[in-house]
């Protein structure tokens, strides 16, 4: 548990995970959908433009107005322009994988 995945093991547990469904796909056709894939999320990011996996996540951008900040090191104010970050939400199907990981990992339903 708590494994990072890389992509080298996430293209090979794809590949057994389609084996298992009777589907041949070798790594290197894997490599290349996920690559694929990656390519067309930049560039929706890129684009503005937000990518929507029912059940899964929504990945897009979010407007961040400019703000004032400090530096607390030395105690500075300073001021961060305004700018777009990547947003990533959670799908229902991401927000329940979470809730089991929870029941697992602290027992119980008091977090439901």
């Amino acid at each position: 548990m708590n494994e990072r995945i890389t992509k080298p093991r996430l293209i090979k547990r794809i590949v057994d995970l389609l084996k298992h469904r009777n589907k041949k796909y070798t790594q290197e056709d894997v490599e290349v959908i996920l690559s694929a894939f990656r390519d067309i999320v930049i560039e929706a990011v890129s684009n503005g433009d937000s990518i929507n996996l029912n059940g899964y996540a929504i990945i897009g951008t979010k407007y961040m107005a400019k703000r004032k900040s400090r530096n607390v090191i030395e105690n500075q104010e300073l001021i961060v322009p305004e700018h777009y970050q990547v947003r990533l939400k959670a799908g229902s199907k991401l927000k329940q994988a979470a809730m089991d990981f929870t029941r697992k990992k602290l027992g119980g339903n008091e977090h439901e």
